[in-house]
């Protein structure tokens, strides 16, 4: 099996640059994967299917649902790692994060404020509020957890993770690339053992509907920021094992075998506080590793095609619109009502081409022109320019 070759330097430096400026296309297309993942999770939750079914299903759709999540965290300090540049500044950093996410949060946030009004619910400052200001996930009250557009608690982490990034990238940095594996490892021990600490020192009382774990487990293992930033470390520290050169053990169809042997146990171990983060944790980290070989190695990869580069691309509005779309859609036809399988299907389906559709305005009237106007500084023009420029 080759690898990429291990260079002693960091490659942004070197003459592999350009390399490492690209944008792994191939982790691009995992992108809508994961977020086609979470909307089934929704579709099974929100009860498009009968209720025989639904209960069948969710057992199923949740675990996916989470992994997608799961990935979310970790790409994304893989990829702020793989695209670090060495003389960028805080602001600068935290001003592109803030153009890619807030703008659309704001969109979404207000088109929920909308139709959630037309609908007839209550509009309170805890649904609204501490999602404005992204800081939901901080709190196991369920009612601000929920939101106004339940999906934002993610970014509500994102942001925790935006913030400390600078600092972690430059301790990662200074890790010597042979010892990179031994981090990892060390992060990712960390973030399965979790669930065990967690069971050991929280209470269980009471139990969450059809669950062996209580609200404040739930919580504490899902939705807590600083839990979740061990993923967000692991995607750092492997970003940084891809750009220093470390050897990729795995190809992609070995990381997806061992993911689906992940998935099994995730299942297994469902309702418990064991199955959630910890099956998943190394399988998602040696997919990331394995999509990033594909892409410098030139290798075939199906996330890779033009396809699935713009589904990926469309992911995050995707993701931040689809629930407004499957909640109120089933919240006008009646929320009693279910349909069987076959119909549940094309219902959901459709559904995804509106929420695509949906999502390519959001992409490019927002996402892009908030990215091409806001993520950078606006330069002040030479006095000296500007007054040849009005002579000529």
């Amino acid at each position: 099996m080759t690898s990429t070759p291990r260079p002693t330097t960091d490659l942004t430096t070197g003459p592999n640059a350009n390399t490492i400026a690209s944008r792994l296309p191939s982790l691009t297309g995992m992108r809508f994967i994961a977020a086609f993942f979470v909307f089934t999770c929704h579709v099974s939750a929100l009860g498009y299917f009968s209720p025989e079914v639904t209960a069948w299903l969710t057992r199923y759709t949740l675990g996916s649902g989470w992994l997608g999540v799961e990935f979310f965290f970790m790409l994304s300090g893989f990829v702020l790692m793989w695209s670090r540049r060495a003389d960028d500044t805080k602001p600068r950093f935290w001003r592109r994060r803030f153009a890619k996410i807030y703008p659309v949060h704001v969109f979404t946030w207000l088109a929920a404020i909308v139709i959630a009004l037309w609908a007839g619910e209550a509009i309170t400052g805890a649904r609204i509020v501490p999602s404005l200001f992204l800081v939901q996930a901080w709190t196991s009250d369920p009612v601000v957890m929920g939101s106004i557009n339940v999906p934002s608690w993610t970014l509500s982490c994102e942001l925790l993770f935006y913030l400390l990034f600078p600092w972690l990238a430059a301790l990662v940095a200074r890790i010597r690339p042979d010892r990179l594996w031994w981090w990892a490892g060390g992060v990712a021990a960390a973030a399965m053992l979790l669930p065990l600490l967690v069971y050991l020192v929280v209470s269980s009382d009471p139990l969450l509907p059809g669950m062996q774990m209580s609200a404040m487990q739930n919580w504490l293992l899902v939705s807590f920021p600083p839990a979740r930033a061990l993923d967000f470390a692991l995607g750092v520290v492997l970003g940084q094992l891809v750009r220093t050169g470390g050897r990729v053990p795995f190809r992609m169809p070995a990381a997806i075998g061992l993911l689906a042997v992940g998935f099994a146990l995730e299942l297994l171990l469902a309702p418990t506080v064991f199955g959630l983060t910890m099956p998943l944790v190394v399988p998602l980290g040696l997919v990331l590793l394995a999509g990033a070989k594909a892409d410098i190695e030139g290798t075939s990869s199906v996330f890779r095609a033009k396809g699935m580069i713009w589904l990926g691309e469309l992911s995050f509005a995707f993701y931040m619109v689809h629930f407004l779309v499957l909640y109120y859609t089933h919240v006008a036809i009646g929320m009693s009502v279910s349909w069987s399988i076959p119909v549940a299907i094309g219902i959901a389906l459709v559904l995804c081409g509106v929420t695509l559709l949906i999502a390519w305005g959001i992409h490019s009237f927002i996402e892009r022109p908030a990215m091409r106007h806001w993520s950078r500084p606006r330069r002040t023009p030479d006095p000296r320019v500007a007054t040849a420029t009005d002579s000529a």
